[in-house]
């Protein structure tokens, strides 16, 4: 470790103020999108293998704090989502007796929302809308997620989250009740 050095540290007892962004204010309905929006050309994405045991999937997920992942397969193509609260819902009882196969030899594959049941928001037309957009979008299909995918390059391009929208704007969001209006989701988020 000797390409490695040392910082020098310093007592703290003089430091009383903590940083702030200068010049943000909390965020709206009516920001971009963008905000809230965890694009998988600059973050990671959050994956798993389509093979792995739902108990070992549910142990990962619990203990990396990651309520949704993405299934990929063993050349990393997108398959699916899978949730946590997949794996700790009667849909894994449903799949042993649909498949027959113990709870052991059960797999992500046997859970998971295939890409073919899911739906998402266009990188091009994400590009304006909204956070009260992305809600109403949310609201609308009773998700907790909504994906973003870029047809020309025909890929999944990022995602947003709920949690995350909450999170940074500073409020508590519910989607489990579908909205009827953009008045209803404006009033579920000033509470």
């Amino acid at each position: 470790m000797r390409e490695f050095k040392e910082i020098p540290t310093r007592p703290i007892n003089d430091i009383s103020g903590i940083q702030r962004p200068s010049g943000r204010s909390e965020l709206t309905l009516y920001d971009s999108a963008s905000e809230v929006f965890t694009d998988f050309e600059k973050q990671m994405p959050l994956m798993l293998e389509q093979s792995t045991n739902v108990d070992d999937a549910r142990e990962i997920m619990k203990k990396s704090h990651v309520k949704l992942k993405l299934v990929i397969d063993s050349q990393e193509s997108f398959r699916g989502l899978i949730s946590l609260v997949d794996l700790m819902s009667s849909k894994v009882m449903r799949a042993t007796e649909k498949t027959g196969l113990p709870r052991k030899d059960l797999t992500v594959a046997n859970i998971m929302t295939p890409r073919s049941s899911l739906n998402a928001i266009e990188f091009k037309d994400f590009t304006s809308a909204r956070i009260g957009d992305v809600l109403a979008t949310m609201r609308k299909h009773g998700n907790q997620h909504v994906l973003v995918v870029d047809m020309h390059l025909r890929c999944l391009r990022g995602i947003v989250s709920v949690d995350d929208i909450a999170r940074k704007m500073r409020v508590p969001i519910e989607i489990s009740e579908r909205a009827n209006s953009f008045s209803d989701i404006y009033e579920a988020v000033k509470r």
